[in-house]
């Protein structure tokens, strides 16, 4: 108890001196607030594209392509191949008895960023005529609907926001000619809102298409992949690999997931190591500059034990203010706000997400400043703790 009470007024003296050594105590604040503002606003890059393009994944809902295709841009289905798995064991159907499958074609369409006029793609996706009931999460909030056999697309909210010439009732230039923007949706916040969809057939024909890339299939229940999948391997022409929508979301995200957290990491681990040594030299000329006053606190009877605890939660406190502002100047300036990728291998095309800040970054951020704080703190104060009140005295 009494050295409870020891360490309780150790640290209240010293709290109280800070305002006598602000230059000291904001470099370490101001450090830590600039590596969590960083390292939370890039890892809310990763989480923020990991939650797009997982989006309303379902495991009631599979995906076909060819076997040994990694993607669906990879993948040529034929017009038989998918009317053979439309009659399948566990396909759902819809009222009037007919397969929930869509048969779709994925192309890009060019456009250009809002901000600065650049040079982008996003994804040209041919549907077939079950979308909205295989996919529901997708709804129409302005316009109508294309009409097969005719030039008209829908463009996603998410692409209306960072592509210019997407509005509703504007031209898209294609290879092919103009298509007119009929009407626009939103897709739950996922993947879909990037990209622009139109009839699959008259995709095809305008493009001189025989073939489609991938089938999307509603299942009667997640329960029902197992018999879906199974049926389509008794069949050897099919030549198709069937992933449940979660598995698949999460392997053609993969790559790109791990490089946004390796570049969060990477980026985040210089700036502590950085922030670290900057404690460090903090604290060891803050702990000069009382040298005094903790050799007066030793010599009337004040152990170690509470000096080095005291300059501990010193260091913990100003640590937590840091990773505090960092947080609010991440959170203000980035969260939520609407991005895209550059594309790659994985994707042909621009995928926009909004960055992500979760309770699960904040409480990595403030681990990290403690952590930093802490490690800074704990070799000045084993040293301050450690040298004789005599000698304190005199270097003082």
């Amino acid at each position: 108890m009494r050295s409870l009470r020891h360490t309780v007024a150790v640290t209240t003296f010293g709290l109280r001196s800070i305002p006598r050594r602000p230059g000291n105590s904001l470099v370490i604040v101001i450090g830590i607030a600039g590596v969590v503002a960083v390292l939370t606003s890039v890892l809310a890059m990763s989480v923020g594209f990991q939650r797009t393009v997982s989006g309303a994944a379902r495991p009631d809902r599979a995906i076909v392509l060819t076997t040994g295709a990694e993607s669906e841009s990879s993948s040529t289905l034929s017009r038989e191949q998918v009317r053979t798995f439309e009659t399948a064991p566990g396909v759902a159907q819809d009222p009037d008895g007919k397969p929930l499958v869509s048969a779709e074609v994925l192309l890009v369409a060019p456009v250009s960023r809002k901000h600065n006029a650049a040079d982008a793609y996003i994804t040209l996706r041919g549907v077939g005529e079950q979308l909205f009931r295989v996919r529901p999460e997708i709804e129409l909030v302005a316009g109508r609907m294309f009409e097969p056999g005719l030039r008209e697309v829908i463009v996603g909210q998410a692409a209306q926001t960072q592509f210019a010439g997407l509005e509703l009732g504007s031209l898209l230039r294609l290879h092919d000619g103009d298509w007119t923007i009929v009407g626009v949706f939103a897709g739950g916040d996922n993947v879909r809102e990037s990209e622009v969809m139109a009839d699959a057939q008259t995709v095809l024909s305008s493009y001189k298409l025989d073939a489609f890339n991938s089938a999307t299939v509603l299942l009667d229940g997640p329960s029902a992949l197992s018999r879906f999948d199974q049926a389509l391997q008794r069949e050897p022409a099919l030549n198709v690999k069937v992933y449940a929508e979660p598995a698949y979301v999460a392997m053609v995200s993969r790559p790109t997931h791990r490089l946004l957290r390796i570049v969060a990491f990477a980026i985040g681990g210089i700036m502590s190591i950085g922030a670290l040594f900057g404690a460090l030299n903090t604290m060891y000329s803050a702990l000069i500059a009382r040298t005094t006053e903790i050799a007066t606190l030793r010599a009337i009877g004040f152990g170690s034990a509470s000096v080095i605890a005291s300059i501990l939660i010193e260091a913990l406190l100003l640590a937590l203010a840091g990773a505090c502002i960092g947080i609010a100047i991440a959170y203000a300036a980035f969260n939520g706000r609407a991005i895209s990728t550059l594309g790659g291998a994985r994707w042909d095309s621009q995928v926009v997400y909004a960055l992500t800040i979760t309770p699960g970054l904040v409480a990595l951020a403030i681990g990290l400043a403690c952590g930093i704080g802490l490690l800074g703190a704990l070799f000045p104060a084993l040293r301050a703790a450690r040298v004789s009140v005599a000698d304190a005295l005199r270097m003082s």
